[in-house]
């Protein structure tokens, strides 16, 4: 009886060590798979094809978001995909919203960055044509408290740097960066276009790689740099720019936005994608 008890004594302990270290390796697997898909570039923190059906999960989420959807071919609107399929994205007539999604540094990494770079690749549909202009992806410091909608900053509380269209003109949509800083004057942010080359903005039915930087400044200097690259060339470059007073606002999130106002809202339903979103420590590129 002692020599089957020994036995049965050590079945059950080898069981229980299988299964502890399975727990172990599927609770690793479910806390890394979002980040560094490409183990040969450590500098990537992250990125997102959209190829996959459930997607949304790579950003934490528990459902799609709602007026999006995966898309390769879209013939009504004149679509050509880049690579596989690409996230369509709609503003519904008398409606502002498009889309608002986060990668919150702290949550995802443990640390939030003092400089990122930030890059997506964009397509502005058939239908796209702005009377007025919105907001588009960016990198931000909100912290729930202030730098978005008309919530002024004072360099303690937070700060934004989201990307922004303007009203299209024979066909070319003006972008840069809506940013709320520590200097800023009156309730809404300021809007910096990129105009950098001769650059004047997107036209539709064509896709575009667009690359944002931001390092946050050194509390009490204006030393801030934003920079943009539209297809590798430089557009927008700015090294004063005065994000914070206290060292313990940093990068939060990069926000990936669209809406479409202000106060006023889309006359029609218009439509943009989004492909090969990533976010890197070093320049990520076409």
């Amino acid at each position: 009886m002692n020599m089957i008890q020994n036995r049965k004594s050590q079945c059950i302990a080898q069981i229980f060590m299988v299964f502890a270290s399975s727990m172990v390796v599927s609770k690793s697997l479910d806390a890394d798979s979002y980040s560094n898909k490409n183990d040969a570039d450590p500098a990537l923190i992250f990125e997102c094809d959209f190829d996959s059906s459930d997607w949304w999960k790579e950003w934490s989420l528990r459902q799609s978001p709602k007026r999006v959807q995966t898309v390769d071919s879209d013939e009504a609107l004149r679509f050509d995909p880049k690579t596989g399929n690409a996230l369509k994205i709609r503003v519904d007539a008398g409606g502002h919203y498009g889309l608002s999604l986060e990668f919150p540094f702290k949550e995802r990494t443990g640390e939030e960055p003092e400089k990122v770079y930030f890059r997506y690749y964009i397509r502005l549909a058939d239908d796209w044509n702005p009377e007025r202009g919105g907001k588009f992806p960016g990198i931000a410091g909100t912290y729930g408290r202030a730098g978005w909608g008309g919530r002024p900053v004072d360099g303690t509380d937070g700060w934004s740097a989201r990307g922004l269209f303007g009203g299209q003109k024979d066909g070319i949509t003006p972008v840069g960066f809506y940013v709320y800083h520590a200097k800023m004057n009156g309730k809404y942010g300021d809007n910096w276009f990129w105009s950098l080359n001769d650059f004047e903005g997107l036209e539709n039915n064509r896709w575009y790689c667009i690359e944002q930087f931001v390092q946050m400044n050194t509390p009490g200097k204006d030393n801030g740099v934003l920079k943009a690259w539209v297809d590798d060339e430089l557009v927008f470059e700015k090294s004063d720019v005065r994000m914070r007073e206290t060292a313990s606002l940093k990068i939060e999130n990069v926000w990936i936005n669209l809406y479409y106002g202000g106060s006023w809202t889309s006359k029609d339903d218009q439509h943009l994608y989004i492909d090969d979103v990533a976010i890197s420590k070093e320049r990520i590129g076409k």
